[in-house]
């Protein structure tokens, strides 16, 4: 097992919120071809909120001159990840439960930044030798069986009691460490699967690398 799938395995991802509202199907589509313009303000956004409450502990306000894909509407995962590329960070949720996407990521960066128990509080020092992750998902659609997923393209979902253990698209590429995470940060036991179509952005320097379905 790589550095990066031993580090996703202690991943237990977590949802602040797992609500009835949907967001527009194709939302994920138009992310996936999103210009570098919008990568770059989603992910320009996650940091400010990021490093503003690592360091002040305050929320910032969200911003008005926004690319429009911001102001859409859909689940968020804000993660982030050390220079060994292990996870540092990572909080979220499946369903929208702001008003847009920009909210949604001030909302899963403080989280992330703040109030992930599973790590020790993240400092100024350690903020900024960290790189973020911008994640955006589309509703989880229920499936019989994970079997005919692939690892490097789809995400998954397993539920248990109403608690989502979600593994996110590239975590591993190996389908059954996908499906026992999975099991795992639900909390075992009988669950219900989903799939889960999402599309990610990583911070790489002064840019973003942007890593997708194909």
């Amino acid at each position: 097992m790589g550095l990066m799938e031993k580090a996703a395995a202690c991943l237990a991802v977590l949802l602040f919120a797992a609500g009835s509202a949907r967001a527009d199907s194709g939302v994920v589509h138009r992310w996936r071809t999103a210009d570098a313009a919008t990568q770059s303000a989603a992910l320009g956004l996650a940091r400010e909120a990021f490093d503003a409450y690592v360091e002040r502990h305050v929320v910032i306000a969200c911003p008005a001159d926004l690319p429009p894909l911001l102001r859409e509407r859909a689940g968020v995962f804000v993660s982030s990840m050390d220079e060994r590329g292990a996870p540092r960070c990572c909080m979220g949720t499946l369903y929208p439960t702001q008003s847009d996407i920009a909210h949604e990521i001030i909302a899963s960066a403080v989280a992330a930044a703040g109030h992930d128990r599973r790590f020790a509080p993240v400092t100024s020092a350690l903020a900024h030798r960290i790189r973020l992750i911008v994640s955006i998902v589309a509703a989880p659609v229920p499936i019989a069986s994970p079997e005919g997923l692939d690892p490097v393209a789809d995400g998954l979902a397993a539920e248990a009691g109403g608690r989502f253990g979600v593994v996110l698209s590239g975590e591993t590429r190996k389908r059954d460490r996908m499906i026992a995470w999975a099991r795992i940060r639900a909390g075992g036991g009988a669950v219900r699967w989903f799939r889960i179509d999402d599309v990610r952005m990583i911070e790489a320097g002064g840019g973003s690398e942007h890593t997708s379905r194909p």
